[in-house]
Parts: C-alpha cells; sequence; structure tokens
C-alpha cells in the first residue's frame, strides 16, 4: 500500500502519520517494523524495502520524508506505482510541498484500497475557525465570544504555534472561561521585524542601543508585555536552532525540524552564531521565569524587560 501526504500544512500532516503509526502499532504489536527511508533513497530502495517482510511476519511501516522532491525518483515513482503497490508492507511518503504533475493524477486513479492521497493546503476561513473550535473543545474550558476571532488575527494559520498557545491559555483559565483580553494579553501577535534589531543589538554587546529601541517601542504603544512576550518567543527561537546544530543535524535538517517560517529562521540563523549554547540556555531559563513570574502579577513586565535584557 501507498499513502502520500502533502501540503504545507505540516501541522495536519504529522498528525495524520501519527495517528497512522498509532493504528499500525495497534495491529502489529511488536512495533518493531517501522522504518525510516534514508533521504537519498533510490527507486530501488523504494520496491526493495516495500517487499521485505518484517520479523514475526509483520507488515512493515516504511516511511519517506520529502524523497518526492528529488525530480528523477518521483517521475521513476510516476512510470513504476505498481511495482511499489505489489509489496505487502505500507509505503508513507511525506511530503512538505504540495505533489503537483501527473504522478498525483495516478495515484488517484487507483484502487483506494491500495493507494491514499491526502493533501494538506493551510486552512483559512470558515475551515480554519473550525479547526481552532476544535482544538479550543480538548480542553476544559470555554472561550467567550471573541475569543478564536481575536486567536486568527493574532495568530493566523500556525496551527503550531496556536495549539501551544491554546494549550498555555487553557492551563492558565484552568477550567475558567478564556476571555478575549486574556488573548490580548498572553498572546503576542506575529513576530514584529522590528524586534531583530533588538536580538541584533543585544547579541553585539550594545546595551544602550537595545534599551534604546525597546523605549522606542514603548513610546511607539508597544505594551511591556508585548515586549516581553516577542524577546521571550526569540530567544527560545533562539535555544531551538543551537540545540539542532549542537545535535549534529545540517543546515537542511535545522530549518525543517525548527518549524520556523523561513523568514523566521534566516533571521535567527543569522543570529545564533553570536551566543554560546550555554549563554543561551542561562537567557531562555531567565526569560521562562520572568514570563511566568510578569504573568502572575510577582513583577511589572518592565521589571521583567530589565531582567532579561541584563542577562545578554
Amino acid at each position: 500500500m501507498i499513502i502520500v501526504l502533502h501540503g504545507k500544512d505540516s501541522f495536519r500532516s504529522d498528525k495524520k502519520l501519527k495517528d497512522i503509526i498509532t493504528e499500525y502499532k495497534k495491529k502489529n504489536k511488536s512495533g518493531i517494523n517501522i522504518t525510516h527511508l534514508p533521504e537519498k533513497s533510490s527507486f530501488n530502495d523504494l520496491k526493495d524495502s516495500s517487499r521485505q517482510l518484517g520479523m514475526f511476519e509483520e507488515k512493515r511501516l516504511l516511511i519517506g520524508k520529502d524523497l518526492l522532491q528529488n525530480k528523477d525518483l518521483k517521475k521513476e515513482v510516476g512510470k513504476r506505482l505498481d511495482e511499489l503497490i505489489q509489496g505487502d508492507n505500507i509505503l508513507i511518503l511525506k511530503e512538505t510541498e504540495k505533489i503537483k504533475g501527473k504522478l498525483v493524477d495516478e495515484l488517484e486513479k487507483m484502487d483506494n484500497s491500495s493507494v491514499m492521497v491526502q493533501e494538506f493546503e493551510k486552512l483559512k476561513g470558515r475551515k480554519l475557525k473550525s479547526w481552532y473550535k476544535r482544538e479550543l473543545s480538548k480542553y476544559d474550558t470555554q472561550p467567550e465570544r471573541g475569543v478564536v476571532s481575536k486567536m486568527i488575527e493574532y495568530i493566523g494559520n500556525d496551527l503550531w504555534r496556536a495549539s501551544n498557545e491554546i494549550s498555555k491559555l487553557a492551563n492558565m483559565k484552568a477550567g475558567k472561561r478564556i476571555k478575549r483580553e486574556d488573548v490580548i494579553k498572553y498572546v503576542r501577535p506575529e513576530l514584529n521585524t522590528d524586534i531583530f534589531k533588538t536580538i541584533d543589538s543585544l547579541s553585539d554587546g550594545d546595551m544602550s542601543k537595545a534599551v534604546q529601541l525597546v523605549e522606542d517601542h514603548i513610546r511607539k504603544g508597544d505594551s511591556p508585555f508585548y515586549l516581553l512576550s516577542m524577546i521571550n518567543y526569540q530567544v527560545r527561537n533562539l535555544l531551538t536552532i543551537k540545540q539542532l546544530k549542537e545535535e549534529g543535524f545540517t543546515q537542511k535538517e535545522v530549518r525543517k525540524r525548527s518549524g520556523m517560517s523561513p523568514f523566521v529562521f534566516k533571521k535567527t540563523n543569522s543570529q545564533v552564531n553570536g551566543f554560546s549554547f550555554s549563554q543561551i540556555k542561562k537567557i531562555h531559563q531567565t526569560s521562562f521565569k520572568v514570563d511566568l513570574d510578569s504573568k502572575l502579577g510577582k513583577i511589572t513586565p518592565e521589571t521583567g524587560l530589565i531582567i532579561v535584557i541584563s542577562q545578554f
């Protein structure tokens, strides 16, 4: 069987992949016959893997990520689909881009019992609103009117971030209703590009310029809560990239695993070399505590800003 999961919405395609793996494990109790195919697999690799039996005579679950970005392999798969389908195992091809052309047309013409193709395009409009409502319904809380609209205004269709923010709000409210004011206070809007200038100044050791930029933000009407949350967000991005690099991943792998938009990744990646791993971890620990203390009212966000900036 061949399953193709493709499209830019990695949150929903990842969830679908996890659901398939969960169902596979229910039917194949050993759980040891799951294989992640190499990044540079050839067509023969796919064909041979799809025909080899797993241990205990269980079907093997073969997972290949972004293999069809290789145009030659994609062309070969399109020509020789029958050879893959004849195997006893399950081959999943998960693509972070939409797969276009004859291959998808050919797959969709085939028997549904042996082929499944699912596209995950970015949600918008009513579908996006429905997704937010379903995600909120998973928690022991109810959003007041206007919460979903405000969250979409602040976050849009970045479902990874939306899921995290919904979880954060639900845990903070502990069963109480989420209010529109909670979104305004605790959820940062889409990252303001000016914050990169502040982080650049901090990484260069130019504290006076960084403080001046923060003061400029406040004069323009940005709330201290907003500024603090943006700096904390960027510190988390720096830690994510630095940690992945420390673990030995290639630049391409770091970009994929970070889950950041191309713009945010490019800016963050250019900043990360200005910090040591231990320095970023220390700043992150401080910013996390400051963020929590400010939300609990233990310190003012203005004080929080000073504490975080002083750690650079």
